[in-house]
Formats: structure tokens, C-alpha cells, sequence
């Protein structure tokens, strides 16, 4: 037969046969899990290898864009600094040219009214003439009626 301890070692044994089955089989579940863990790790590695390359790609475009924004930026002020000169110069010779046109209306009006003058008094004088042939006329009018009333009244007498 079998002894007390002799059995309690092969309890034992049979235990620790069960406990490394157990274990052999957790060990082969951890393998398992780390090649899975060990792809997913590649898996998330390309992930963020490809979210990096994007990132930079979008950085790029980003910059790419602010310069064209900040070239647009400078075009507009200097289209806007070009308009504002061209308005200046332009209200300038506007400015000139009314000023001259203003000096010529002027010294147009100055001679027409030395014209006007000097035609007033040769219209004074002209005028003074035709009243003077007015009163004539109207005196030799005069005389020829009052004639004319005399040789009817002369005729009257004498015959």
C-alpha cells in the first residue's frame, strides 16, 4: 500500500502537473495576446506615421496659404495706396484746370466789360446823334405843316 505521505506527494505532483497545464495554457494566451498586442502596436504605429505625413501636409498647405493671403494682403494695399494717388493727382489737375478755366472766364468777362464801356459811350454818342435827327426831323415836320397851314390859309385870303 500506499503510504499517507507518499500519496500527499502525488496529490501534490498531480497538482503541480494541473497548475503548469494551467500555466502552459495562460502562457500560450499571453503569446497569443502579444502578437495581437504587437500588431495592433504596428497596426497604430502606421496610423500615426500617416496621421504625421497628413499633419505636415496640412502645415504645409496652411503656410502655403498664408503666404498667398499675406502676397494678396500687399497687392490690395498697394492697389489701394495706387487708387488714392491717382485720386489726388487727379483732383490736382482738376483743380488746375478750373482754376485756369476760372482765370480765362474772368479775364473774358474783364474784356467784355471794357467792350461794353467803351461801346456805352459810343452808344451815348450814337443815341445823342439819332435824337438829334429825331428833333430834326420833327422840326422840319413842324415847319412843313405849319406851311403847308399857312399856304391853306394864305390861299384862303387871296382868293
Amino acid at each position: 500500500m500506499i503510504s499517507t505521505a507518499e500519496r500527499e506527494t502525488r496529490i501534490e505532483i498531480e497538482l503541480l502537473k494541473k497548475d503548469v497545464t494551467t500555466m502552459s495554457a495562460l502562457l500560450e494566451k499571453f503569446d497569443v495576446t502579444m502578437e495581437k498586442m504587437q500588431e495592433i502596436a504596428t497596426s497604430l504605429s502606421r496610423m500615426v506615421s500617416l496621421h504625421e505625413q497628413r499633419l505636415e501636409t496640412h502645415e504645409k498647405i496652411t503656410r502655403e496659404v498664408q503666404e498667398i493671403l499675406e502676397m494678396r494682403r500687399q497687392e490690395h494695399s498697394n492697389n489701394i495706396k495706387d487708387v488714392y494717388d491717382r485720386i489726388n493727382t487727379v483732383n490736382k489737375e482738376l483743380t488746375d484746370k478750373i482754376e485756369d478755366t476760372e482765370k480765362t472766364i474772368l479775364q473774358e468777362l474783364k474784356k467784355l466789360h471794357e467792350e461794353i464801356s467803351s461801346n456805352k459811350e459810343g452808344f451815348g454818342i450814337r443815341l445823342g446823334q439819332i435824337e438829334m435827327w429825331k428833333y430834326g426831323i420833327g422840326i422840319v415836320i413842324i415847319v412843313f405843316a405849319w406851311f403847308i397851314g399857312e399856304t391853306e390859309f394864305l390861299t384862303k385870303l387871296f382868293n
